[in-house]
């Protein structure tokens, strides 16, 4: 993503450091805010490509302020672009930048919600929905607990000549060691082959067939470090060092991920793309009964562990 000059707006000047901060050492600008009345006016200058405000600010005049984001004629009635747009980043901003629950919420499929975020430019949005949740403010423990895999979701999103198709399983396990530090973490997760579904009984055939899940039941992640990209609050991007094995094949990965910490409980998302030759996944020109699937696709991952003091690395 190209750096953004984002205005901040808060009145509490701890606070507002701390978002400023994060959104600098994420390459990016930060102008100050400490009121209303300075945010309406940076706005009227113009230069900005985003805004994070703090909507509980005592002296905030909402209705002022969007009529200085937003100066279209009440008269005129927006576009269907202009309408789908602004649902999209309402509903990006609700599920705080969580597109599979966002997708689910709209009804449509991921790889559907990927294309329009791009259509409409709105991935800055996601990114600066997880910058605003108000858990951002609480500093990330230390030092971090040992847990378990409580629930989650392993998804991707496939491609072929007939049409996208998404594969998806919550069927998922996994365990995390405590450390002094985020890079002392280490841990594993996995998912067995035949509980992914795509919604079609003989796409699951064909998918099991190519992935020769009676050889190889399980997708497996070994986690064999932490690189934190910045950030002292409770949700921070991170990269995932660890050996994705798929097919029988183990190959060393450096993952981009989000680590949320709530109280007893520790979110982790990751999205990155995938190519099935590089696993020797093949029957891509037949697999799922069509003329031909990409290679290529994007994986999501979605966890919440459950914190403890101790855990046990090992698969029940």
């Amino acid at each position: 993503m190209k750096p953004l000059r984002v205005l901040v707006l808060d009145r509490n000047p701890e606070r507002r450091e701390e978002l400023m901060a994060m959104l600098r050492g994420a390459d990016h600008q930060a102008v100050p805010a400490p009121d209303a009345r300075s945010a309406a006016e940076a706005i009227e200058a113009s230069g900005l490509d985003a805004v994070l405000l703090d909507l509980r600010s005592p002296d905030l005049d909402v209705a002022a302020l969007r009529r200085a984001i937003f100066p279209a004629d009440a008269s005129d009635p927006d576009s269907l672009e202009e309408a789908e747009r602004r649902h999209l980043a309402l509903t990006l901003q609700h599920t705080e930048g969580n597109k599979r629950r966002a997708a689910h919420l709209l009804g449509i499929s991921r790889s559907t919600l990927l294309n329009k975020v791009r259509k409409y430019g709105l991935a800055p949005l996601v990114t600066l929905a997880l910058v605003a949740h108000p858990s951002v403010l609480a500093q990330a423990p230390a030092p971090i607990p040992a847990g378990r895999v409580s629930s989650g979701t392993l998804a991707f999103d496939g491609h072929a000549t007939v049409g996208d198709f998404v594969g998806t399983t919550d069927s998922v396990s996994g365990a995390m060691s405590g450390g002094a530090e985020l890079g002392a973490v280490r841990g594993w997760v996995e998912a067995p082959v035949r509980t992914l579904k795509t919604g079609d009984g003989k796409r699951d055939k064909d998918l099991n067939k190519s992935m020769e899940s009676d050889k190889y039941p399980t997708i497996r992640f070994e986690l064999t470090g932490v690189t934190s990209k910045g950030g002292a609050a409770d949700s921070f991007p991170v990269t995932l060092h660890g050996v994705l094995a798929i097919h029988g094949v183990n190959q060393k990965v450096n993952l981009p991920g989000t680590l949320v910490f709530r109280k007893q409980e520790l979110q982790v998302r990751s999205d990155f793309p995938l190519n099935l030759k590089d696993y020797r996944i093949g029957g891509l020109s037949k697999l799922l009964g069509m003329l031909k699937m990409s290679e290529h696709i994007e994986v999501h991952v979605d966890l919440l562990f459950g914190l403890d003091t101790v855990a046990d690395l090992r698969p029940e």
